[in-house]
């Protein structure tokens, strides 16, 4: 039982049939993660070597396409298939699977802390009785068994408050136990896409013959060129997407219609890094600034005085004046280390009081999560605190992995996607 994928099948294969291997998991991937009937197939047999080059197939072609849409598709898919395994393993199957999973993490060169949960939880479930207990009496409501990890391996069930946390473990007890093991799984999957670098593979061009042959007869790799343009009318409502960073400065702009220098800079570049053309960017610019500016502010120009300024300003930032500069949206770090004493933007778990910040999180005082949120403020653990958040609202986000602003929207977007697919 190879559910975890630990190693790659050794061995030569031709071309063509890994072509057949992986256009047949796919297509029975997308039967699964569609709710549709399951016919057999010969590709997806638990433990073949089949199974094995289709899984570490389809993975390179995430990492060769290099778009979200295919790699969350992958990932939801594989975790589907993935629970749809485990519920059919019996006490006995369960045992046997721990102790192969046991047996591959000690063979693993890696050093991955986020497998430290399944080493524990494979421990419980190698003993005869709690197999047994799993498989046969346990519901969503026992608490028999139990083991503790730390919190930040389950940020998922933290977000929805289902564990109890006591000086950052988390105790999760035996009902919750398959959902540690599929949420171990899509971690692992994750770090294997995200993590890997592909530029020997994209070197290769037997993988990319394979990969474009892929494409064209797979439908999931068919985007719309349009879906991620952002147009100036969408941001108000795509502002739900947004990152309380950024969701702060949008607030701000649309209340008094400006920006400081610095933070107009730093929400130009985020929007343009989620999908705003140059033309959308004037527009959406245009509108505020040729407003009178609210309450006191910092900036007093317009639109119609300085529009030429303004429309430099764009320009450069898309790399169209000036040194023709590549811009990018700033990341976690910068925003967390800038100094925002005198301007209205910054991090809102380090820079914002809790009056300001329970404000822009839109959260109770009282919930037990803003509690949690506070605690990793004062521990100044923000973007913790951020990927907690970003769980809480849109559950299942890949928050790991290079975080960033522009990472949460994209998370926040393509969760509701998915969601609305299925």
């Amino acid at each position: 039982m190879s559910f975890f994928y630990f190693f790659p099948a050794k061995g030569d294969i031709p071309v063509h049939l890994l072509e057949t291997i992986v256009l047949n998991r796919l297509n029975y991937l997308r039967s699964l993660f569609e709710n549709q009937h399951l016919p057999y197939n010969e590709y997806t047999i638990e433990g073949s070597v089949y199974d094995n080059v289709g899984h570490f197939i389809s993975c390179i072609l995430a990492i060769l396409d290099g778009s979200s849409d295919f790699s969350n598709f992958l990932i939801r898919a594989e975790e589907a298939l993935f629970k749809h395994r485990l519920a059919q393993l019996t006490a006995y199957d369960l045992r046997c699977l721990s102790k192969k999973i046991l047996k591959g993490l000690k063979k693993l060169n890696v050093d991955l802390q986020l497998l430290d949960p399944l080493y524990l939880l494979c421990r419980k479930l190698m003993v005869q009785s709690v197999a047994h207990h799993i498989t046969t009496i346990c519901d969503d409501k026992c608490f028999l068994h139990k083991i503790e990890i730390n919190f930040k391996y389950c940020l998922k069930l933290v977000a929805k408050r289902e564990v109890v946390l006591n000086n950052g473990l988390a105790s999760i007890h035996c009902c919750q136990w398959r959902k540690l093991m599929v949420m171990t799984f899509a971690e692992l999957l994750k770090h294997r896409i995200y993590g890997t670098h592909g530029t020997l593979i994209k070197n290769d061009p037997r993988i990319n013959q394979l990969f474009q042959t892929i494409k064209k007869k797979f439908n999931h790799f068919q985007y719309n060129e349009n879906i991620n343009i952002l147009k100036s009318h969408q941001v108000d409502s795509k502002s739900k997407f947004f990152p309380p960073c950024m969701l702060n400065l949008h607030q701000h702009l649309r209340m008094r219609h400006r920006l400081s220098h610095n933070e107009r800079f730093y929400y130009s570049l985020f929007l343009k890094d989620i999908g705003m053309p140059i033309e959308e960017s004037v527009k959406f610019w245009k509108l505020e600034y040729c407003q009178e500016p609210r309450d006191t502010c910092v900036c007093c120009h317009n639109w119609n005085k300085d529009e030429k300024k303004y429309l430099y300003g764009i320009r450069h930032l898309y790399g169209l004046e000036g040194g023709r500069k590549t811009y990018w949206a700033k990341g976690c770090q910068f925003i967390q280390n800038s100094d925002n004493s005198y301007s209205e933007g910054g991090c809102p778990f380090k820079c914002f009081d809790v009056e300001k910040m329970q404000q822009v999180l839109s959260l109770d005082k009282e919930d037990s999560m803003f509690q949690t949120i506070c605690n990793l403020k004062e521990q100044k653990k923000y973007t913790m605190a951020c990927k907690l958040y970003l769980n809480h609202k849109f559950p299942n986000c890949d928050s790991s992995y290079s975080f960033s602003p522009v990472k949460y929207y994209s998370q926040a977007r393509n969760q509701k996607c998915l969601d609305c697919h299925k």
